[in-house]
């Protein structure tokens, strides 16, 4: 079952240093509380997941003509896939879901343009049943 999050993807930048500190920049650490929040409401049970599939929705830019337009491109430009998938695992964590990202065998992290107002993002949890679906048989 994919549950989606109606918040616009963004890639989890380098951390910054200030005054002896380590931090996120304030724009990232919404973007991420409100992740936390959506997955909070989304209600997903606290398990170890063994896989996750993450698709990422981006808007086009306002500058983009309407008839250049097609929805479920992918997307080659903007951001790297390990950044942006960081983020939604950092917020799986935070929000209990998962216990560590470590724990993920398996990722599959896509990335699309949108014809939508905004962006959003799409992910699917699984988890194998040792016995009958391991993906390498002892």
């Amino acid at each position: 079952m994919f549950f989606t999050i109606p918040v616009s993807p963004k890639p989890t930048p380098r951390p910054r240093l200030g005054r002896g500190k380590v931090f996120n920049t304030k724009e990232y650490t919404k973007y991420k509380k409100s992740l936390i929040e959506w997955i909070s409401v989304l209600g997903i049970p606290r398990d170890d997941y063994d896989m996750i599939h993450a698709r990422f929705y981006v808007p086009y830019p306002k500058s983009t003509p309407k008839k250049n337009q097609i929805d479920n491109a992918p997307l080659k430009q903007c951001f790297d896939c390990d950044n942006v998938i960081k983020g939604l695992c950092d917020a799986l964590e935070q929000a209990n879901v998962i216990e560590n990202d470590r724990g993920f065998f398996s990722m599959v992290i896509q990335k699309y343009r949108t014809t939508a107002e905004g962006g959003f993002i799409s992910f699917e949890l699984k988890k194998l049943n040792n016995d009958k679906e391991s993906p390498v048989n002892n």
